[in-house]
Order: structure tokens, then sequence, then C-alpha cells
């Protein structure tokens, strides 16, 4: 049997969980969209961190003081994002005061580095509104903000770890990369030694997990599923080696046909990087996502390799119609893609048949695009 240490599955509840808050009456009204407890969450697995609860309260001082005290019930660190702003609904560190039980310490370091920024833009006499900012529980180390006059703070409770960061995603994330997650992986919170994960591509959560699942089930592993439409992520992890890679020969022997290149990358991001270094102008001629696939693959970057024309008689370009169940309101299941591939040298074409999903189409419309024209591309046959 299994030490019951490394045994990983859903009816155990790990240790070290990691909770997460987002304060504001932005969220909670859903003005706004949760970004950042997403991201924060995305990346905390990813260095194999066992997250816990994700909870959003509004501006009021008693109900972020009753989720921390809740969170840090169940959890071994909590990582609040905020309510650091200098404006009278900006309560975060006055609510964490009140949970810890100690006092807000006024942080000269900090509030020098408010003033120094607001005089850079223009404000030879900060407002005092913003020395709240400069308000910390007592036993805080401070995190500096390079982007904006809400500094974040750290520190400890009983063994557990608490984080205070802004709310902008701008100034939250990089201070959250550059300070939190190391401090996290210094207090030994990367528990999960093994996870990897692929993006797959046209096929169905129903179409897969049973098969992925029943792979799985012989072995100490966790499997997970995240719709990334049109992609589905399978995630797993473990924390038995042996196992572990016994598994991933045979989960990569049955999503081999859902991968493009090597499963960690949209068709769409492989494109990018591939018009990057091409040593001539790729013409393309769209006619069936409404701009949509432009406006995916042209950056700074590939601008000077793509070019879209609507001449399909000229030679050297790349011709894409269809979807036109979705333009002319069909409720059609179904509908057509095509893409044609004109070249001095070669000529080519691909057809399919996709999966209508409503306006969704025409993002799986521009992946599948990208995908043929990658195949295209990596072929060189236009050099031919």
């Amino acid at each position: 049997m299994a030490d019951e240490k490394n045994l990983m599955t859903r009816d155990i509840i790990p240790t070290n969980k990691i909770a997460v808050l987002a304060t504001g009456d932005e969220i909670s009204n859903g003005d706004i969209l949760n970004t950042n407890s997403q991201e924060i969450a995305h990346r905390l697995f990813k260095q194999g961190m066992h997250v816990g609860n994700h909870m959003v309260t509004s501006d009021a001082v008693a109900e972020i003081e009753q989720a921390i005290l809740f969170l840090l019930k169940s959890h071994s660190a909590l990582i609040m994002t905020g309510g650091l702003g200098p404006t009278s609904d900006d309560l975060t560190r006055f609510a964490l005061g009140k949970a810890l039980d100690r006092p807000l310490i006024f942080d000269e370091v900090a509030w020098e580095g408010i003033v120094n920024r607001l005089k850079r833009f223009g404000y030879d006499t900060p407002p005092l509104s913003n020395r709240q900012q400069a308000l910390f529980p007592q036993g805080s180390v401070i995190i500096p903000n390079p982007n904006g006059t809400a500094a974040g703070c750290m520190l400890e409770r009983e063994n557990k770890f608490i984080f205070m960061l802004p709310g902008p995603p701008f100034e939250c994330l990089p201070m959250f990369e550059q300070v939190t997650l190391p401090a996290l992986k210094k207090a030994g919170f990367a528990q999960i030694e093994y996870h990897k994960s692929w993006l797959l591509f046209g096929v169905s959560e129903g179409q897969i997990a049973e098969e992925l699942d029943a792979l799985a089930k012989p072995y100490e592993c966790i499997t997970g599923y995240r719709l990334f439409y049109p992609y589905i992520e399978f995630k797993i992890h473990s924390n038995n080696k042996s196992d572990f890679e016994k598994l991933i020969p045979q989960i990569e022997d049955a999503i081999n046909p859902y991968i493009l290149d090597d499963g960690q990358k949209t068709a769409a991001e492989i494109l990018r990087a591939h018009l990057e270094k091409l040593n001539f102008t790729l013409k393309i001629c769209d006619f069936a996502t409404g701009g949509l696939l432009e406006a995916t693959i042209k950056t700074p970057q590939t601008y000077p390799h793509l070019e879209f024309i609507y001449d399909k008689n000229q030679a050297h370009h790349v011709t894409i119609k269809g979807l036109s169940e979705f333009w002319q309101g069909s409720e059609s299941t179904k509908t057509k893609l095509a893409i044609y591939f004109n070249f001095a040298s070669k000529q080519d074409a691909a057809e399919s048949v996709i999966p209508f999903r409503g306006h969704r189409v025409k993002q799986y419309a521009v992946e599948w695009i990208c995908w043929r024209i990658n195949d295209f591309l990596a072929s060189r046959a236009y050099e031919r």
C-alpha cells in the first residue's frame, strides 16, 4: 500500500493549501472580472503548489475580516488582492489589522516612495488621503510596488503566511511573481513534485476524458480538465515518480492526434512565432472570420511579414472561405471551412466541417486556420 503522505486522491485534503481572497465592490457586484485570482492560482499550480479556496468580498471591513479569519483556519497561506488605494473604500489593510489584532504602523520608507512617485506625476503636495497607503499591520515586510503607489506586504501569524497585494493586475502580478511566489517556494509550499499539461484541439471533454481517466486509474496520479475554447487543457500531477513516468507515455500516445507541436501552445501562438521568421510577406485573403484572424495574428512583430488583402486573384496568397451558417444566422450544428494555398510552386487546399457553437465558431475557425497555415509553412512546399 502506498505511503499515505504520498498518496494523491481527491478524497484527501492536501496540507499547505493556499487561499486567494479578492476584495472590492467592483468584483462582488460583477462590474469587472476577478482575473487576479485566476492568474495567481494558475501560476501557483504550475509551481507545484496546492490552491484551496477562492473568495470575493465587498469593500466592507467586517466582511473582509471575517473572510480572512475563515480562510486562515483551513489554509497555510493567504494571498489577498485589492483595497490598497487611497480612497475611502480601500479598507483591506484595516480589516487585516483587525483580523490579526495588530495595530497599523506608518512606514516612512513606503510614504517616501509614494511622495516621490506622485511628484513625478506633477503632485508637488501629495494628497493626505495617500498617507493611508503607508499603513501596514505591525510586523509586516513591505513589498515595493514599481508600478503604483500601493505597496503590499507579507507577514506571518502562527506559522501561516499572509500576503497583501494591490488590485490592478499590472501592479499585482509583478509583485506576486517577484516576491510572493519566491517566498512561498522558500517556505516549502511546492509539494506537487511531478505535473504536466497539454492543450488538446479538435476533441471535447466528453470524448477524451473517459479514456484518459481509465488510463490514469491504476496509478497514483490525479487528472484534471479545463475548457479553454476551442482547446481542452488536460492536466496530470502526482508525487509518485514511478507511476508518473509510467503513465505519461500512455497519455501522450492517446492524445497525440489532438496536440499541436508539443501541446503547450495554441496554433495562433505557434503561427505568430513562425511568421516572425519568414523571409517573405504572407498574404491572406480572409472571407470567413470577419477580421478575427487578422486581430489574432497581426502584432508589431508579425506585421512586416503579413498582409491581409481582399483580391483572391492575386498570386502567392492564402484564401479562406466558409462559416456561411454563422453569417446567415443558421441554427445548424456544423459549418464548413476551407483554406486554399496559391503559390507559384505549390497549390493546395484543406477543408473541414467544424462544430458550430454560435459566435465561438470564429475562435475555433481561427485556430484551425492557423494550424493549417503552420503545416503549410513547415512543409516549405512554397519554396519548391
